[in-house]
């Protein structure tokens, strides 16, 4: 395993880290009042953007949604983008095998599923548990329509190397998402916000959600794991690998928003968001878990290109990679990606389907 895919968090990443999570609660802690202001003039629940999809994450959380909605700077979004993927060929990277789900029954459970102190609220609906390391796997059932959080009260850094989900539902599409500290299906701001998804179709399973090899998501003192799904007539079981933080990676959503898009027949483009490094030094792009559904008789897989970018600081790509892993539903690793103070990285994706059917894709890129 090469250094760009196993790293080991250093106590100076971590500071580094801390002071990223400082500015981001920062900037959220200043939109809390103008929100709170907001639903105390309307007292209902702010609107769902009619472009999002009906995701369990899309639901008000608490708190949690109300500061996702809190931390929205408009975001980006719109089916055509603002940059076109450059044309490239494939470049060579070092993949792991594409992942598409099973097209069995789901399956149960681990038997030795650990209940880390979870307790349901008095809707019924909001379990919380404490995030804490384990050597087996640690969850519990949510019912059909709830919600559950995972909150790190060890006073250490832990990462989170893989969630699974298992539902008796074998007859419609179902899908999963985890996000960190705050619920929503975006990212204001990178890290913060929506970190993973997967579907499966009827009659399969869930592929796992995991954020590299070797690695796993960084969650801090404090930090809150949320996971949510639909559809929401039935319960889901939820099992998360966690450890010690020892090489905790961050996830950065690209594009920053969920947008299903509309097929209409012609090329369509996923928005262009990039993300600025201005954290001083350099970061590592060591792979990416890509959510895919292309609208066609292949749902996990796009029928055009997708493509990663690092980008100079006056916006010209300096690193442009596009490979079957990025517009393939499942995992994909890269080798030696860098992106230094001042640069910007982004993905992008293009797609043709055809209308009535919809397409969505990210790619949650794993940055340390």
């Amino acid at each position: 395993m090469n250094a760009a895919t196993y790293h080991v968090t250093t106590p100076a990443q971590l500071q580094r880290v801390r002071e990223e999570q400082r500015r981001a609660e920062e900037k959220i802690a200043r939109s809390v009042e103008r929100i709170a202001q907001l639903t105390r003039s309307l007292r209902v629940t702010p609107p769902v953007a009619a472009s999002s999809r009906s995701r369990g994450m899309n639901r008000a959380l608490s708190i949690f949604a109300l500061a996702s909605l809190a931390a929205c700077g408009g975001g980006g979004g719109g089916s055509g983008g603002g940059f076109a993927p450059i044309a490239a060929s494939p470049a060579p990277a070092a993949e792991v095998p594409v992942q598409t789900a099973p097209a069995v029954k789901p399956t149960v459970p681990p038997s030795n599923l650990v209940n880390p102190n979870c307790v349901t609220g008095a809707d019924g609906l909001l379990v919380t548990c404490e995030l804490a390391p384990s050597p087996w796997p640690i969850g519990v059932t949510v019912p059909a329509s709830g919600f559950v959080t995972f909150t790190n009260r060890t006073g250490s850094y832990l990462q989170v190397n893989s969630i699974e989900a298992f539902t008796g539902e074998t007859t419609h599409w179902g899908e999963f998402c985890a996000a960190l500290n705050f619920g929503s299906n975006r990212q204001d701001v990178a890290g913060i916000g929506e970190v993973a998804c997967t579907t499966k179709a009827e009659n399969q399973n869930y592929l796992p959600l995991t954020f590299g090899q070797g690695t796993g998501l960084l969650v801090e003192p404090g930090g809150v794991v949320i996971l949510g799904s639909k559809p929401a007539t039935v319960s889901h079981t939820y099992a998360l690998n966690v450890a010690p933080n020892a090489t905790g990676v961050q996830v950065w959503r690209a594009p920053a928003v969920d947008e299903v898009i509309p097929c209409n027949g012609l090329p369509q483009y996923t928005a262009w968001n990039p993300w600025k490094n201005d954290s001083g030094y350099t970061k590592h792009i060591s792979g990416a878990l890509i959510y895919n559904e292309s609208g066609s008789a292949n749902r996990a897989e796009l029928n055009g290109h997708a493509c990663l970018y690092v980008l100079n600081p006056d916006g010209t790509p300096r690193v442009s990679q596009c490979d079957d892993s990025l517009r393939t539903r499942g995992s994909a690793t890269f080798s030696g990606i860098e992106v230094f103070p001042g640069e910007s990285v982004a993905a992008q994706a293009v797609n043709t389907c055809s209308a009535p059917k919809e397409w969505d894709w990210a790619a949650y890129l794993q940055v340390w």
